[in-house]
């Protein structure tokens, strides 16, 4: 019994874990537009981004942590594959996609990524869903439809838009399934930080060293970059491959949609983007996926966990 209730503590707090790094993500969308106003485009803002956060992990690994740059040779490989086409991949498509859509727009073709990541677990990992995760899916799936606005009307959305939120949901799903296997012999932050260092070093071939094309001497620009660094980067992904280690990709990607309802509200009181009365209802069924992933008995922990 006791061995059941710790089981069962660690899968709550990888829970929370991936709730929490939802709400981050969430801010991100709001950070993002925000940076726009500044005249940064969205490889400036990436690199911004990506560079800070590289540099404040660099300094604590350095001087604080220096075991995190031993790893194996299978590790660093898949380290790499997860930083380039997970992390910058991720990053790189969904900021493009918020630069043609509306944050709820962009979050929504994002988080179809729990479809890919339950089926490719299924299909490449060899797992196994049960009955409630398939209908705490359909839940999300239709929420995420709902949200979408397509039975609202929504017209003139841009069909580039459209393909780089879906490319970006793909890449995200990489990103999750390489983790899972990468957190089998590293922890969350050593995994954490060779992502962040490997997609800040693809942003640097991609933009050729031109460090100048940002300008640095502006303060407000220092100041959504460090909140960039923080929010969306060190807290929401090291919180999410906490959640995979202590609960697997398939439950964390379903729970992570947590984001949708969350980007809804602050995008309404931030950016003033109302979604619509059917998007709200798209929100509620995501709540309602998320809730019935997590209730739980007894022997239901005992099969999970």
């Amino acid at each position: 019994m006791s061995l059941l209730v710790h089981k069962s503590k660690q899968g709550i707090i990888g829970e929370i874990a991936v709730l929490l790094s939802a709400v981050c993500f969430a801010m991100t969308s709001i950070l993002f537009k925000t940076a726009y106003t500044l005249d940064l485009s969205p490889v400036q803002i990436l690199a911004l981004q990506s560079w800070i956060a590289s540099s404040l992990l660099l300094f604590y690994g350095l001087f604080f942590n220096r075991k995190i740059f031993f790893i194996s040779k299978r590790n660093s490989l898949l380290l790499v594959l997860q930083g380039l086409v997970g992390s910058l991949g991720t990053s790189i498509l969904y900021a493009y996609a918020l630069f043609f859509l509306p944050v709820s727009m962009a979050t929504l073709l994002l988080y179809l990524y729990p479809v890919l990541v339950m089926g490719a677990g299924v299909v490449f990992l060899h797992k196994k869903v049960s009955l409630k995760e398939i209908i705490a899916l359909l839940f999300t799936l239709a929420g995420t439809t709902l949200a979408s606005g397509i039975f609202s009307g929504v017209n003139g959305i841009p069909l580039m838009g459209i393909l780089l939120g879906i490319a970006s949901a793909v890449a995200y799903t990489s990103f999750n399934l390489i983790g899972e296997v990468a957190l089998q012999e590293v922890s969350p932050f050593t995994a954490m930080c060779y992502s962040q260092w490997f997609s800040s070093l693809g942003l640097m071939l991609y933009l050729r060293g031109n460090l100048f094309q940002i300008p640095w001497s502006s303060p407000e620009v220092w100041k959504i970059g460090i909140a960039l660094a923080t929010i969306a980067s060190i807290f929401p992904f090291y919180l999410i491959m906490f959640g995979i280690k202590k609960i697997g990709s398939d439950r964390a990607a379903i729970l992570s949609t947590f984001e949708l309802p969350i980007a809804f509200i602050l995008a309404a009181l931030i950016l003033r983007e109302i979604p619509s009365l059917v998007q709200w209802a798209g929100g509620g069924f995501v709540l309602a996926g998320i809730i019935l992933l997590n209730w739980r008995s007894t022997d239901e922990y005992e099969q999970t966990y």
